[in-house]
This record gives C-alpha cells, sequence and structure tokens, in this order.
C-alpha cells in the first residue's frame, strides 16, 4: 500500500506541549488531491490498571470539560516531555492521583488514539501488588474522587456505557483479557519468577515471550 503524498504543510496553532495543529496538501496514489487535509498533535500519555491485594481497581471520577460532564477513567497522566519513561510516568500519575504504589509492571502496549490525525499515543500498565502509600498529590486544576471496583464490575460499567471512555474502556479490557475472566488468575500454587509471590497471570507465555514486560517499581515518584 502506497502512502500519501505531502505536497504542503501549513501550521494552524502552535499550543505545544498540550497540541499543535496544521494543515496539509496532499496526493492520493490514484492521483487525486486533498487541500487542507487537518492534521494534529497531542501528548502522550500513560494509563495504569492497578490490582490492589483485595482484588480491586481504582477508578477516578473528574470534571471533563471537553464532554462537559464527569467521567471514570483509569489512572492516568501526560508525559512530562517527549523523553520520559512511559513507565516512569505510570509510576507518578498512580501515585499522584491515587496515593498509591505498586511491587510490578507489566505493559500492556501502546495505542494510537485518532490514525487520522496524528500519532498521539496511550500506553498502557497493569500494575501488580499495588497498596497505598500516601495521599494524593493533586495539581490545584484536579478534583478527582478515587473509587475502587472489583473486575467483574468493571466489565458491567464498560458494558453499560458508565465508562465511555475510549482510553479506559481499552485499558480495562486489555488488563480483564491478561488476567482471564474475572480479571483474577485461574492457575494456583504458581510462583512468580520476579518477586515469589502468587502468579498473577493466566497466561504466563505472554510475559515469557516478551510480549509483557515486566519491571520493578521504581522509587523517587514526582
Amino acid at each position: 500500500m502506497h502512502p500519501w503524498q505531502t505536497l504542503a504543510s501549513r501550521p494552524l496553532l502552535d499550543r505545544q506541549p498540550w497540541l499543535s495543529v496544521w494543515e496539509e496538501d496532499v496526493r492520493l496514489p490514484n492521483g487525486l488531491t486533498i487541500d487542507g487535509y487537518l492534521r494534529a498533535r497531542g501528548r502522550d500519555y500513560a494509563m495504569i490498571f492497578a490490582l490492589l491485594e483485595d482484588g480491586t481497581t481504582p477508578l477516578v471520577r473528574q470534571y471533563k470539560q471537553g464532554v462537559g460532564r464527569p467521567m471514570y477513567d483509569l489512572p492516568a497522566g501526560y508525559l512530562d516531555t517527549p523523553d520520559e519513561s512511559p513507565l516512569v510516568a505510570a509510576q507518578r500519575e498512580l501515585l499522584e492521583e491515587t496515593g498509591l504504589i505498586a511491587g510490578r509492571w507489566q505493559s500492556l502496549g501502546l495505542l494510537v488514539i485518532d490514525t487520522n490525525r496524528g500519532d498521539t499515543r496511550a500506553h498502557f500498565y497493569l500494575a501488580l501488588d499495588a497498596q497505598p502509600n500516601g495521599r494524593q498529590h493533586l495539581d490545584p486544576t484536579e478534583a478527582i474522587e478515587v473509587s475502587y471496583h472489583r473486575p467483574e464490575e468493571l466489565r458491567r460499567m464498560v458494558l453499560n456505557r458508565e465508562i465511555d471512555s475510549l482510553a479506559s474502556v481499552a485499558g480495562i479490557m486489555l488488563a480483564l483479557d491478561v488476567m482471564g475472566t474475572g480479571g483474577r488468575s485461574q492457575e494456583s500454587g504458581g510462583r512468580s519468577q520476579e518477586t515469589g509471590g502468587p502468579r498473577p497471570l493466566r497466561r504466563p507465555d505472554l510475559a515469557a515471550s516478551g510480549r509483557l514486560p515486566v519491571a520493578r517499581s521504581q522509587t523517587g515518584h514526582s
């Protein structure tokens, strides 16, 4: 499949690091041209599905100006810089928004948010052995309520559209798929090679294959 050819590019809005918008004149492989094709670039962010020892997962609820109402979401936050490690951002945002830290972290991959407009990405993480480590550290512009839910309740909330943020739905379903139906490991007696604790994954071959790299929790959250 042949790429489109960019003939010209003109900036329209530059509000970095939050948003950049520009338009392009492009030629398609069949020779047709499109003038003023809109492009946009935002900030990459990290989103976290945290699992506590009691089997619950935190959701954050806050007002979202873009839709004009409060929304349920997984904890998430922007990368501070384009070069920041998404894992470091995920660990920081989980602590700031919920007051939780986690002993083990696994990547659930990344997704491009809007392939028509740009390459802004969401990086998803599964945070295992999560536990309280103090209070929230919210920005002055944030007012966040935290609630805790079991996997079957999260699935129900997604299906009933109580959770209707695209990224949060994707993060929840990715995590539930990794953990197995109901969100808990279906194995018993297994020991994790990383920590010596109970094995969290129903499909350990995923971690062994490198599709779900495991990282240790880092200190020095900011």
